[in-house]
C-alpha cells in the first residue's frame, strides 16, 4: 500500500493500456473526464437506477467517442462476460456500481476489477460510509483503491490518500473532494500498473466496519437525544441528496438543509424541540438536549427552499415544541 499526494492524471505518451470503467454516481465523473484525452477508455458500463448519472456519462462517452453499455442485476454474470469477450479491456475500474461482481469474471481483465471505495478500508467500509462519517463527526476521510475479490471491500489495498473533512463538510462538498482525489489517483493507479511498481496490502478485518444505507429514522433529528453539534453532523450529512435532516410536526414534514450552533441562552427547563426564535431578525432558533441550541440558515419543504424564519409562513411559532 502506497500513500501518495493527489495530482493531475498523467500518464506516459508510450503508455499503452486498453480501460473499461463501471459508473453509477458522480463520483467518477471527473477521472473519466481526465482520461478522455488519453483515448484508452474502451467501453463504459453503468446502470438505469439513477437516471441523472446515465444523462452525464452519455456525453462523456460521446465525446469520446466511447460506448456506453447498460447493466442490470438479472442478468449480470452473463452480460458482463460478453462486455469483457467484446471490447478486452487490460483493466476494469470499478468507480461506484451498485451490483456485486461475479467472481466468474474478476480475474479476466489482466489486471482484474480495481475498485475506488470513497472512505478509509478496513475502517469503513460497505455501500454509504461517507453519511456515516459525516454523521458522527470524523474528520479523516479518504479514497482507498483496491483489488475486487468474492467480498464486498475486502480486497488488498494499491492505494489510498486521506481527504480531510471539517464541521462545515456537508455530504455534496465531500463527494466533490472525494471525486477529486479519485481522480488524481488514477493516474497513478494506472502508471503503477504498467511499472509493475504498486504494492498491495491485506486488510486487517480485526479493523473493519461495516456502513449501509440510512433508514428514515436515521435520517430524523431526535430533539430530546441530539445536541446542537449532533443536528449540524447529521444536517450536513443529508445535505444535499436528502435536501436535510427530516422534521416533524403534527403530521407535517420538512426538512433543515443548513443550521450552525447558536449562542442563544436557553432557558432551563426548556424542552428539546422547542422554537425559541422565528423572526427576520433572530432567525429561526431551536432548542437541543443539554440546554442547547441551533440557528436553521436554510429550510426544505414541497414548496420550495427558505431561509428559516420564514417558516413562520406555514404555522411555525415561538413557543411550539415539535415532534421528537
Amino acid at each position: 500500500m502506497v500513500n501518495i499526494p493527489a495530482g493531475a492524471i498523467t500518464i506516459s505518451a508510450s503508455s499503452v493500456m486498453k480501460i473499461a470503467i463501471l459508473c453509477n454516481d458522480r463520483l467518477g465523473f471527473p477521472a473519466i473526464h481526465q482520461l478522455l484525452p488519453h483515448r484508452l477508455i474502451v467501453a463504459v458500463g453503468t446502470t438505469n437506477r439513477v437516471p441523472e448519472t446515465r444523462l452525464v456519462l452519455k456525453q462523456l462517452c460521446d465525446q469520446g467517442n466511447i460506448p456506453l453499455n447498460l447493466f442490470s442485476n438479472k442478468d449480470l454474470e452473463e452480460s458482463l462476460t460478453k462486455w469483457l469477450d467484446q471490447y478486452q479491456p487490460d483493466v476494469v475500474l470499478v468507480k461506484t456500481f451498485p451490483y456485486k461482481i461475479p467472481t466468474s469474471v474478476l480475474s479476466v481483465p489482466k489486471y482484474g476489477f480495481i475498485n475506488f471505495h470513497y472512505a478509509p478500508l478496513p475502517a469503513y467500509r460497505g455501500s454509504n460510509p461517507l453519511f456515516w462519517m459525516i454523521r458522527n463527526g470524523i474528520s479523516d476521510g479518504g479514497v482507498t483503491i483496491h483489488k475486487m475479490d468474492e467480498s464486498f471491500d475486502t480486497g488488498e489495498i494499491l492505494l489510498q490518500h486521506p481527504v480531510m473533512m471539517t464541521p462545515e463538510t456537508n455530504y455534496g462538498l465531500a463527494i466533490s473532494q472525494l471525486a477529486a482525489t479519485g481522480a488524481a489517483l488514477t493516474g497513478n493507479l494506472l502508471q503503477g500498473l504498467l511499472n509493475n511498481t504498486l504494492q498491495s496490502a491485506k486488510q486487517d478485518s480485526s479493523k473493519a466496519g461495516w456502513y449501509g444505507r440510512p433508514k428514515v429514522e436515521d435520517l430524523t433529528i431526535k430533539w430530546s437525544e441530539m445536541n446542537a453539534s449532533d443536528i449540524c453532523c447529521l444536517v450536513n450529512a443529508c445535505n444535499p441528496w436528502n435536501k436535510g435532516a427530516i422534521v416533524r410536526y403534527r403530521g407535517w414534514t420538512f426538512a433543515l438543509t443548513d443550521v450552525s450552533v447558536s449562542n442563544f441562552q436557553v432557558p432551563q427547563g426548556t424542552p428539546p424541540g422547542s422554537i425559541l426564535r422565528i423572526n427576520e431578525q433572530d432567525g429561526l432558533i431551536i432548542s437541543c438536549k443539554s440546554n442547547q441550541a441551533i440557528i436553521v440558515n436554510v429550510v426544505y419543504t414541497e414548496e420550495g427552499f427558505f431561509g428559516g424564519h420564514r417558516l413562520i409562513n406555514f404555522g411555525i411559532r415561538k413557543g411550539i415544541q415539535l415532534d421528537n
